[in-house]
Parts: C-alpha cells; sequence; structure tokens
C-alpha cells in the first residue's frame, strides 16, 4: 500500500512537471504577435498594424477610434493596404453600435431598455487582465491587440496562419456588462461584434430577453461617392438538385429594408465603381453572424437590414424607419443597419440567490458581422 501510495506522488509529481514543461515550451515557440510601431506624429487614436506581423508587410490596416459617454467604443474611419505597393484605401467612414435594444418577455414597457440611447452609461476601467500578456490598454478603457485566429488557408503542406488587429472596450450598463468589439483581419475583413455578460437584471434574474445590437455602418469603399448595395441570395429546393445564387440591386436600387434569410443565406454586397485587375468591381460583403431571427413590436426590428443615402443627421436606429424615402441606393453614399439578435434564456450557469444577493455572472454571448471583401484582391492572400 504505501509503495503503491509513493509510486502515485510520483506520478502525480511527474504530471505536474511534464505540465508546466509543456506550458514553458509553448509560451516560448509562440511569442506574442509583434505591434506595429505607427510614424512618428500618428494621433494617439490611431493605431497602424502590418501583417504578418512582425515580418514582410503584404497587407496592413490603419484604424481611428473614438470613445464616449454614452456611445462606448465605435470606429471613425479604416483603411487597408492590400499589398506594401499600394496606396492607403479607405473602406470605413465610421462604424458604430447606434444602440442597444433589451426587451424582457413579459413584455413590460419598463423591461424594454434601450442601453445607449436611453442611458448614460460609460466605459469600464481596463486592467491587464482585459489586455492578457500580449495587448495594450489605451486611454485607460479600450483594449488594444494582435492575435492569431488560426488558419488563413491549407493546400496540402502549405498553410499561412491568420492574424487580427482588435480593439475592444466594455460598456457598463448597470448589471450588464457589453463587449464592444472591432476586429480587422490580415484578409481585409472586418468583424464586428457586441458580446453580453453580467449579472442578470436583479429581480428578475430568471426572465429570459434579448439582447439586439443595432449597427450603423457607414462604409465609403474607396471613397463615398459611387457606392451601391446588392442583394445576394442562395437558392435552392428540395424539389431538384440545382441550386442558383443571385446578385440584385438591393430593394431594386432604392431605400428600404430587407429579411435575413436562412435558407437563403442572405447577404448586402456593398460596390464601388473600381475595378480589380481582373475587371471585377470590388465589393463587399456583409455577413450577418447569428442563430436567428429577432421577432419585436417595434417597427425598425420588422426587417434585419436598412439601407439609407447617408445624412450625418440620421444616427438613430429606432427611428430608422423613418429615414427612408425612396431615395436611390445606387452610385451614391449609403449607410448600412443591421440587428444582430442574442437570446438569454436564463439558466443556472448564470447563478444563484444567496441570500439577498445573486452570486454568478451570465457567460458572455456574441453576435455580430462580418464585413469580407469580395474581388477586393486580384489573387488569394498571402499565396506564393
Amino acid at each position: 500500500m504505501k509503495v503503491y501510495k509513493l509510486w502515485r506522488s510520483m506520478m502525480g509529481l511527474l504530471a505536474i512537471l511534464v505540465c508546466f514543461y509543456v506550458t514553458a515550451s509553448n509560451t516560448a515557440a509562440h511569442p506574442c504577435p509583434t505591434f506595429t510601431t505607427p510614424p512618428a506624429g500618428t494621433p494617439g487614436n490611431i493605431v497602424i498594424q502590418e501583417f504578418p506581423p512582425g515580418a514582410q508587410m503584404q497587407t496592413a490596416w490603419k484604424v481611428r477610434f473614438a470613445h464616449a459617454r454614452g456611445k462606448g467604443l465605435y470606429v471613425t474611419g479604416a483603411w487597408f493596404k492590400k499589398a506594401p505597393n499600394e496606396q492607403w484605401m479607405r473602406v470605413l467612414w465610421d462604424a458604430r453600435l447606434a444602440d442597444i435594444f433589451v426587451p424582457y418577455h413579459s413584455g413590460s414597457p419598463q423591461r424594454r431598455f434601450y442601453d445607449l440611447t436611453n442611458f448614460d452609461f460609460p466605459l469600464v476601467k481596463a486592467n491587464a487582465s482585459d489586455a492578457g500578456p500580449c495587448g495594450k490598454i489605451i486611454d485607460g478603457k479600450v483594449i488594444h491587440q494582435v492575435r492569431t485566429r488560426g488558419i488563413l488557408w491549407k493546400k496540402d503542406e502549405l498553410v499561412a496562419s491568420a492574424y487580427e488587429l482588435a480593439l475592444w472596450a466594455t460598456l457598463d450598463s448597470a448589471n450588464y456588462n457589453y463587449v464592444m468589439s472591432y476586429a480587422f483581419r490580415d484578409d481585409g475583413t472586418i468583424a464586428l461584434r457586441l458580446g453580453a455578460t453580467g449579472p442578470n437584471l436583479p429581480g428578475y434574474e430568471r426572465e429570459a430577453h434579448m439582447h439586439s445590437g443595432l449597427w450603423r455602418i457607414d462604409m465609403d469603399l474607396n471613397g463615398f461617392p459611387s457606392d451601391s448595395v446588392y442583394e445576394a441570395a442562395h437558392i435552392e429546393t428540395t424539389a431538384a438538385p440545382s441550386a442558383t445564387d443571385t446578385i440584385n440591386p438591393f430593394n431594386r436600387g432604392r431605400e428600404g429594408s430587407i429579411d435575413w434569410d436562412a435558407n437563403k443565406f442572405t447577404e448586402l454586397h456593398l460596390r464601388d465603381i473600381k475595378n480589380n485587375s481582373h475587371g471585377n468591381n470590388i465589393s463587399y460583403e456583409f455577413r450577418p453572424v447569428r442563430r436567428g431571427k429577432p421577432v419585436h413590436q417595434e417597427v425598425f426590428s420588422h426587417d434585419d437590414f436598412w439601407v439609407t443615402r447617408y445624412r450625418n443627421t440620421e444616427q438613430t436606429y429606432k427611428i430608422v424607419d423613418s429615414y427612408v424615402n425612396g431615395e436611390s441606393v445606387m452610385n451614391t453614399d449609403v449607410v448600412v443597419w443591421h440587428i444582430s439578435p442574442l437570446h438569454h434564456n436564463p439558466r443556472d450557469e448564470d447563478g444563484y440567490p444567496e441570500g439577498k444577493d445573486w452570486k454568478g455572472v451570465a457567460l458572455i454571448m456574441w453576435g455580430g458581422i462580418d464585413l469580407r471583401p469580395r474581388n477586393l484582391f486580384d489573387k488569394t492572400p498571402f499565396f506564393p
């Protein structure tokens, strides 16, 4: 028995040593990605990142951001460079959460919240745990990271690692925390995300509800004067083995709204008049990241995409339907509005009551939209 106990102790010590060795080896083998040093005089609210990090530049992003009480974190400009010899090309004029809509299932008017426009919530002060071992903190509230995201592409023995520049901050929305995240990837993709976490609403911890990110995306691809919006759909039925893909002018080329249809893989394409070397118009695909479709009484939520002509005074998502007056959205300056829903049906993992207090937090849920290049490049990025 004593020999067995000694053997178990030795095996336990060996396991700890092996775990320590593997962890240390992995840390040494995978150092933090290299941050690009911006030119002297670059304002503190502009970050520049070249890809691959720490190697000869093939693509790059330049991003300008801002933050404010009642608004959270938002992007006020983004430029992409698709090759070392290319000039910066503007992609975004402005991208932000115009609001966060939180209706509770009871339908009570007192529990239908607009967490940006009806409040003045601040950002949470960032700390080293937020940034992690490889991140930075800007302005005391914004996390700046360069991180790996797995495989970009693979062809037999050839493989390319994928990286992204990420800017995120946390909105202190009473009991809830909202993580507002903007990621700019090496292949030109932009990932807009809202993460919901924190203690459930005091007194209503077990009531199901929604968290819908209401995104306002002002994409100025290659500048603002000459962008057009199209609806892309995949058409397939059980009646035949064939399928078709269609791309048609959005709402016959006019302001309006459409639903996201899971059966059709609905996307919007924002297309510029500029062509790549193959004669194809450069464009971006608006690809929702979601698990379902919200159905609420409020008119703005009846459709998942709205497209309007750009007007600086039109900033409020909950009255977006009032901005639609039939103007053309072809070859002009446009804004895309998108609702990204999260359905929160409380579970024991959210926590439990302990006396008068609630002990625990809801694990983070993510929703958003990806903006992916289409025909922006002349070839596969990072392919030899």
